[in-house]
Parts: structure tokens; C-alpha cells; sequence
């Protein structure tokens, strides 16, 4: 359900795409903070670790741009639960994260060399272990901020602080345990995910 709604929001937007006369590619890495998601029975860590993706903007005015944004960091799920007999456990289970967004950045040029920006981004997050556990999917929002610096009219790099929420409200329940014992954590988003990237600019299309 959140692909299609993901990919609804796509088509939604490809009418300004198609109209933007500037196109940028902007492939990053960099590193995300850990965060706490806290629910029933227990809770959930995940610890911080370092994160790559990449996305495209459209220019659909002088100022503004529409973004496809990938986000994804490999890192780790420490669960802590209850038991049945009441126990403390703990599990630790590998995973990816990874944000599909749509949004939109307003850039403030303040010269051709140099563009500080804000953005806002909507979209799906899947958590996604690398075990036999199913992945769990959320709707999810971000937001960035930082600036671009150009070196030339086709180059650049992009330099943004970034944070990313799985939308509240949005239950799921992580089962983990050995034979006839286990417990479960069914946990609300509550996490919010902070960090870093840098990235290099790649112009496509008529520069003027």
C-alpha cells in the first residue's frame, strides 16, 4: 500500500517534472544519529550508523525544486521485552532502513555560486531485517536544510542536515525468542532520526 501511494504521489508530480528545465542527480553518503522507539513490553534501539543514497531534483521555478529522495542506513535493532515469566531479554537484530520520499526544496541563491536551501519530504519507510523477521512499513516525513556550493555550471556539492520521523500512530510488533519461549514489543513511532550527508551535484539539461 505505501509503494502505490508512493508511486501515486510520482505520478502527481510529473507534470511539474516534465516541466523543469533543470535537472540535478545527487548521489550522498554521511551518518545518522540512533534513536529510541519506545512501546509496549519494551523497547527498540537503533543504534547509528553511517547512510548513502541519492536523489533528483527538478526545477520547476527559479527558486524551487521537486525531489525523489532514496535514504538508506544498515545498522542494527536492539530489542529489549519482557518475557512470559516477566524476564528482561534482549535481542539484537540486523537491519536496513530505508525512506522513499517525495518532496520539495526552496533554494535562496544568494549568487550563482553559492545556494543555502530548507526542504520538506513525505513519503514510505520500510524497516527492513536482514533475518526472519517480515519487514515492517510506515508512512514517514523529513525535512533538510544546508546549502549548495557550485564549482561549475554542471558540478557542485550539497552539504544538508537532515531528519527523518516514521509517522506516530503506526503500530507494529517485532517477535523474538528461541523454542517454546519469546515475548513480543508492540511499538508506536517514536523515533526520530538526525544526521548528516554531503553529496556531489551532477547538472543535467540546458544550463543558461
Amino acid at each position: 500500500m505505501k509503494k502505490l501511494i508512493f508511486l501515486f504521489a510520482v505520478l502527481i508530480l510529473l507534470p511539474f517534472m516534465m516541466k523543469a528545465q533543470k535537472v540535478e542527480l545527487t548521489p550522498f553518503g554521511g551518518y545518522v544519529f540512533g534513536g529510541t522507539m519506545y512501546g509496549n513490553n519494551g523497547d527498540v534501539y537503533i543504534n547509528d550508523n553511517a547512510q548513502y543514497g541519492g536523489m533528483l531534483s527538478f526545477a520547476v521555478s527559479h527558486s524551487m525544486d521537486i525531489d525523489l529522495i532514496y535514504n538508506r542506513s544498515d545498522t542494527k535493532a536492539e530489542v529489549s521485552y519482557f518475557s512470559p515469566y516477566n524476564d528482561i531479554s534482549f535481542v539484537e537484530i540486523p537491519l536496513s532502513i530505508n525512506y522513499m520520499h517525495v518532496g520539495f526544496t526552496k533554494n535562496f541563491r544568494v549568487n550563482p555560486t553559492v545556494s543555502p536551501f530548507i526542504g520538506f519530504n513525505l513519503g514510505a519507510c520500510d524497516f527492513a531485517p536482514k533475518s526472519d523477521y517480515s519487514d515492517q512499513w510506515f508512512f514517514s516525513m523529513g525535512f533538510n536544510a544546508g546549502a549548495k556550493v557550485y564549482f561549475s555550471k554542471r558540478i557542485g556539492i550539497r552539504l544538508a542536515a537532515q531528519g527523518y520521523v516514521p509517522v506516530q500512530g503506526t503500530a507494529f510488533t517485532m517477535f523474538v525468542g528461541t523454542g517454546g519461549s519469546g515475548g513480543s514489543v508492540g511499538v508506536y513511532s517514536t523515533l526520530f532520526q538526525f544526521g548528516f550527508t554531503g553529496g556531489l551535484i551532477f547538472r543535467l539539461g540546458p544550463i543558461y
